[in-house]
């Protein structure tokens, strides 16, 4: 009846940023690194022949690191960088619709924050699953996460969609 949900994610991108004016800086670039880690409890709230509901409730862990970089010019060269980390606590739910004895779909979402570390945070994904043994199965769907987090001099509104995929073990 219980489970335990767990995430990691890892961005690393950079892109080169254009620099106007009269060459004090001949150009830059900048460079964001993230890591997301996130550890939810569910408990089966109701299950039958047709699949199974699951609420329950953990923290989702962020961190970000990020550098400004000029490239010298008429001015030497110069770089910036800060960092920044936080918790959120969060609150899920979960439905598993059975296809068959080997595929299911599975419909998740989660909202958190609440001002205790970001001011908001949602995620929501859906994913078609396939059994590969008793024990094991495999998961490949589409994912949505947006933080709000807005606090001293750290002020991030970010949105990420994308594929995933994910494999699942009971024991």
């Amino acid at each position: 009846n219980f489970s335990l949900v767990t995430d990691l994610m890892y961005l690393n991108l950079q892109q080169g940023v254009p620099v106007p004016g009269h060459g004090a800086f001949s150009g830059g670039s900048a460079r964001t690194q993230s890591v997301e880690v996130s550890a939810i409890g569910l408990y089966t709230v109701a299950e039958g022949s047709a699949g199974r509901i699951e609420l329950g409730g953990g923290v989702r862990g962020w961190w970000f690191d990020t550098e400004l970089s000029l490239d010298a010019g008429r001015l030497p060269a110069r770089t910036q960088s800060s960092s920044t980390s936080w918790a959120d606590p969060v609150i899920s739910a979960r439905g598993v619709l059975r296809l068959s004895d080997r595929l299911s779909l599975t419909a998740y979402g989660d909202i958190g924050g609440f001002g205790l570390g970001s001011q908001f945070t949602w995620q929501a994904f859906g994913t078609l699953d396939y059994q590969v043994s008793e024990s094991i199965s495999v998961s490949a769907g589409f994912r949505w996460i947006h933080i709000d987090y807005d606090k001293g001099r750290s002020d991030i509104s970010l949105d990420m969609g994308g594929p995933i995929i994910g494999a699942s073990v009971r024991f």
